[in-house]
């Protein structure tokens, strides 16, 4: 049975009929009711679920930073930031050995084409202080001392994300603290910059406490003038792995203590 929320005739949620009323982004949607499904369950069909499964379940612990940094493109696109982090990290995740595998070093939590800052250095020290140091990279206009520079830290073994307090585009350095026995573990850490009006640069990926990496991360956010629905178009078609997308080739120092 359907519910009618707005009146006789407003928005429903349910079904009425062949129709299927919902709401989406914002707005009342129908789609055609199918009361059956053609599921032949092949071995790619089966492959390609488990993989979904696993997007939909990673993209709901890390909400933190994809609301942050894709709430822009999301809406103007009018998709949820979930389905856009999907559709941008669909390649990170793959089936391997009848396991899904997650390229950390290539996931992209923001989209956009405001500068970013570039990284310079990732501590981690033994009490699980993490401290990133990056220059403001002022190459556009566009680029305010104002921005907001956010780190993002994921600890695969829990399911668990950490999302710092902003630090200013001025301030070089922003630091923060994880929780109790994380600086022993395996912890991804990422990073992206944010202005005033919500437009994002793309996430570099700053490295792992295990997996120590050395030099700067190259900066991919910072191309001027550019449609950031025309750089999705062509990651999208880019043969090239995840991490060369982001900041993989020049990663920074990352130091755990055990």
């Amino acid at each position: 049975m359907a519910k009618i929320d707005q009146g006789i005739l407003g928005g429903y949620s349910g079904r009425i009929g062949s129709v299927v009323g919902y709401y989406r982004k914002g707005k009342w949607c129908v789609r055609a009711y199918q009361p059956t499904i053609n599921d032949a369950k092949s071995a790619a069909q089966l492959q390609q679920r488990s993989i979904f499964k696993a997007m939909i379940q990673f993209a709901s612990r890390t909400l933190a930073p994809i609301r942050l940094g894709m709430k822009q493109i999301s809406d103007m696109e009018e998709i949820t930031e979930c389905n856009l982090f999907m559709r941008m990290n669909s390649q990170n995740f793959k089936h391997i050995d009848g396991t899904v595998q997650i390229v950390y070093s290539g996931l992209q939590f923001s989209m956009g084409d405001l500068p970013g800052v570039d990284f310079r250095s990732l501590q981690v020290e033994a009490d699980g202080r993490v401290t990133v140091d990056y220059e403001p990279n002022r190459i556009s206009s566009r680029a305010k001392m104002e921005d907001e520079v956010h780190v993002y830290a994921y600890l695969p073994s829990e399911g668990l994300g950490v999302l710092c307090a902003p630090a200013s585009r001025r301030s070089k350095q922003t630091a923060f603290m994880l929780p109790d026995g994380w600086a022993s573990q395996d912890v991804h850490f990422y990073g992206f910059t944010l202005a005033s009006d919500g437009c994002a640069s793309e996430t570099t990926y700053l490295g792992s406490t295990l997996e120590p990496l050395s030099q700067p991360a190259e900066n991919k956010s910072s191309i001027e003038n550019k449609n950031p629905l025309i750089e999705y178009e062509e990651r999208q078609t880019d043969p090239v792995s995840g991490p060369h997308r982001s900041g993989g080739d020049n990663p920074l120092t990352a130091r755990g203590k055990p």
